[in-house]
């Protein structure tokens, strides 16, 4: 009995959009890159499900990316800056076409997905319409 009455007392976990974004991943960080609230060089991307997350954070041994489960150890993960610098424009925009015409993908999942490249694609271009620097 009195473990069912700790447990009541217990708060129920948070969702996962709500962790994710504490952790500094999900849509809000690319809200702070779009808005020019941080700079580019501080972030990392997730390549397999363009998730991004602090640098700080992915550079810790026991890492795990918030969205697809992977861990550091794969190199899946790159710094935004050299993942928009590697895939031009053109390449975003096909992988953005080909995902578009995925069939079988939850509608969230694909509309998420969309909107992250769509974000990249933003990113790209403005960071290649930048100066070089000195």
């Amino acid at each position: 009995m009195q473990a069912v009455a700790a447990l009541m007392r217990r708060p129920p976990p948070l969702p996962a959009y709500t962790r994710s974004k504490r952790a500094g991943g999900g849509t809000m960080s690319y809200e702070l890159l779009i808005e020019q609230r941080e700079p580019i060089d501080g972030w990392t991307v997730c390549t397999i499900c363009l998730n991004l997350d602090r640098t700080t954070a992915v550079q810790r041994k026991r890492w795990q990316c918030t969205d697809c489960g992977v861990d550091s150890s794969n190199g899946s993960q790159r710094t935004l800056k050299d993942y928009l610098t590697e895939n031009s424009s053109e390449t975003i925009e096909s992988n953005l076409a080909q995902w578009s015409n995925v069939k079988g993908a939850r509608a969230a999942y694909k509309m998420l997905r969309s909107a992250r490249y769509k974000c990249l694609l933003t990113l790209g271009k403005r960071l290649r319409a930048e100066p070089a620097g000195p």
